[in-house]
Formats: structure tokens, C-alpha cells, sequence
């Protein structure tokens, strides 16, 4: 009886088949992309900006060069002196203070009622996520009319006085603005907050009804505990860009925000903008990259502390 045993060669290199080959090209295909750009744009783009800091433009010679941390101590010295530039840093703390308070505790409740499925729910639905469906060019234009035109004349009616423009007055400009940024940010919360309520155990909340379990105590004691990783989650992030967020300024205003109403965000967005459509623009980068990396050295250690604690000390369902 012949047999057909073919000797498998010693030490030869495995081969893939073509199917894996292709298999194998198909994936390398399709991660190229994304791989690339998160090389280019977050990779590059950040090391590039830290590298920066550090540097120094010559127009003459049309060169960088090192400076060690002169950049740093620039911009440090003009963060604690510059009056304009104190006040952005409080508004934007103010914006994060009132998106934690205001902002995540009424998309809680509202997220709550349509969890309930209460009366009118699909219609607090439709209009707190609308400004996400709408551009945000038509969003600002709407407000900015109901703002100029419509509100003065419903408070001329109501009280007999006249009112200026709320959106240029210097009284009332940073909070018109902050009212309309904390509207326009109910629609995400809700989105995700109403998603993550739909998977809450009915059998648990069943049972805490026949134990006869109020609507307050149950939001309190169970759909919050619940949910409250999604809740970390936007609290965390809300830290992490109070250095970024400009409040729609730029939408409202253009290049003209009034100073008692700019952001940090707003800020950086204006002077890089600026120095772009300067003679020379590289002159402003190393100062602007080094304010960048001093917002990052505060921010990133009190977005992780803040994390590390709310994980810690949240309330969970088990307690």
C-alpha cells in the first residue's frame, strides 16, 4: 500500500494562505486610514505644539530656535496681569460651574420625565434635541432675533420700558449667551442620559414599588446610582474643556466678543486666528503653544483627580 506523505520542510518559514494574505491586506486596508490620521492630527499635531513651546521665531532669518522656557514664563506673566485675560478664565469657570449645576441637573430631570414616559414626553424629546438637528449658523441667527427684536418688545409691553439689546449690552451679554449654550446642550445629555436610564432593571424598580418607594426616592436612589457612569462621563468632560470651550462666541460675535464676555476657548481660537492673518504669524505660535501646554499641566491632573474621586465616593445601586 503506497502512501502520499509529503515531508513538511525543516525550518521553512510559514506561509499564509492567499486567503489569509488577502484577509490580512483587507485589514490593513481598512485601518490605514484612521491610523494615519490619528498619526497626523493628534500624534504629530500635539508633540509638534509641545516641540513649539520651547522655540522661538526669527523673521530675519526665517528660523527656530531654542529658548528653553522663556515662552512659558511670557505667557505666565501675562495670564496673572493681563485684567482681560483673568476675566476669561473666570467666565470659563462659570460656564463649567453652571453646565455642572444647571445644565446636568435639569437634562436629569428632563431625561427622567421622558424616561417615564410622562405626559408631553416625545415633545420635551423633538424640542430639547432639535438645536442638534438644526445648523448651529440658524440656531444663533433665531435666538440672536428673539433676543434684538422679540424680547424687548414682549418687556416694552409687559412693563412700559425699553430694554437694549441684551446681546451687545455689557450687563447682560455673557449670560444671554450662557442661557443659550446651556439650551443648546440639553439634547446630548438627554440623548445619552434617556439611553442609559432604559436599561435599568425594571425587576428592581418593580420591587421598590411594592415596597412603596416614592418617584423622588427612586430617581435619587436608583435611576441616578444607575446611570452614574454616563454622569462621570460628562462631568469629566466638562472639566476637561473649560480651556477649549468659546460658548458659541465666535458664532454670535465674530472677531468683535465683548472682553467681559470672552473665554479661555475663545480667546486661544482669536489670537491663533490672528496671528494667522498677521505678516508674520509664527512669531505668536511659541507663545500660544506654551499658554496651551500651562492650561494642560492644570487641566489634565484635575480632570483625573476629580474622575478618581467621583468613581470612588459615587453612589452606587449595591449601597
Amino acid at each position: 500500500m503506497m502512501t502520499n506523505n509529503k515531508a513538511l520542510p525543516v525550518g521553512g518559514k510559514k506561509r499564509f494562505s492567499p486567503h489569509r494574505r488577502n484577509r490580512m491586506l483587507f485589514y490593513i486596508c481598512v485601518l490605514a486610514l484612521p491610523v494615519l490620521q490619528v498619526c497626523v492630527f493628534y500624534v504629530y499635531m500635539h508633540l509638534n505644539s509641545i516641540i513649539l513651546a520651547f522655540r522661538k521665531y526669527d523673521a530675519v532669518s526665517n528660523t527656530f530656535s531654542w529658548v528653553g522656557f522663556e515662552n512659558f514664563g511670557k505667557a505666565c506673566s501675562h495670564l496673572f496681569s493681563a485684567v482681560f485675560l483673568k476675566t476669561t478664565v473666570l467666565n470659563s469657570i462659570v460656564l463649567y460651574l453652571f453646565t455642572l449645576l444647571v445644565g446636568i441637573t435639569f437634562s436629569l430631570i428632563f431625561s427622567n420625565y421622558i424616561y417615564k414616559k410622562m405626559p408631553c414626553a416625545g415633545v420635551f424629546k423633538v424640542v430639547l434635541f432639535l438645536p442638534q438637528i438644526v445648523s448651529t449658523v440658524v440656531m444663533v441667527i433665531l435666538f440672536r432675533y428673539f433676543s434684538e427684536h422679540a424680547l424687548p418688545i414682549v418687556i416694552n409691553k409687559i412693563t412700559g420700558k425699553l430694554i437694549p439689546n441684551p446681546l451687545t449690552d455689557s450687563e447682560t451679554a455673557f449670560g444671554f449667551v450662557l442661557f443659550y449654550t446651556l439650551f443648546i446642550g440639553f439634547g446630548p445629555q438627554m440623548l445619552l442620559y434617556t439611553g442609559a436610564m432604559s436599561g435599568i432593571s425594571q425587576e428592581m424598580v418593580e420591587a421598590a414599588k411594592v415596597d412603596g418607594i416614592t418617584p423622588l426616592k427612586e430617581f435619587i436612589h436608583i435611576t441616578v446610582p444607575s446611570i452614574y457612569n454616563t454622569l462621570v462621563t460628562f462631568v469629566v468632560v466638562g472639566i476637561a474643556a473649560i480651556a477649549t470651550n468659546q460658548m458659541n462666541l465666535y458664532s454670535f460675535y465674530g472677531t468683535g466678543a465683548p472682553l467681559n464676555g470672552q473665554t479661555i476657548g475663545y480667546y486661544l481660537f482669536m489670537s491663533i486666528k490672528t496671528a494667522d492673518t498677521s505678516a508674520a504669524p509664527y512669531l505668536e505660535y511659541p507663545y500660544l503653544s506654551a499658554f496651551g501646554v500651562i492650561l494642560t499641566l492644570f487641566v489634565v491632573p484635575l480632570t483625573l483627580a476629580i474622575r478618581k474621586l467621583l468613581e470612588k465616593f459615587g453612589p452606587r445601586t449595591d449601597r
